[in-house]
């Protein structure tokens, strides 16, 4: 899941729990366009985080999980939904 926000793209990583700033991302949001997107609302977003989105595979995605778990700046899901939906929190 990614999330639009201030400018910025942020990825959500389950097994963190938090978004996190994804340049990459944002690049094939706005240029790129490898990836499809989708528009759905903060209660969507809320609903997949809580009961679809599954963890990535400890030992496939060790080296990304490694950098995501060293994040000094990750964002809860409530604070990039609430800059994604135009407040700030």
């Amino acid at each position: 899941m990614a999330a639009l926000a201030s400018e910025k793209m942020y990825g959500y990583v389950p097994n963190t729990g938090k978004f996190h700033d994804n340049n990459a991302l944002r690049n094939d949001f706005y240029m790129e366009r490898y990836f499809s997107y989708e528009p759905i609302g903060s209660a969507e977003a809320r609903r997949l985080i809580d009961n679809v989105i599954t963890p990535m595979d400890e030992a496939d995605y060790a080296d990304a999980l490694t950098r995501w778990r060293a994040d000094p700046n990750p964002l809860t899901p409530t604070e990039v939904l609430s800059m994604a939906a135009g407040f700030n929190p």
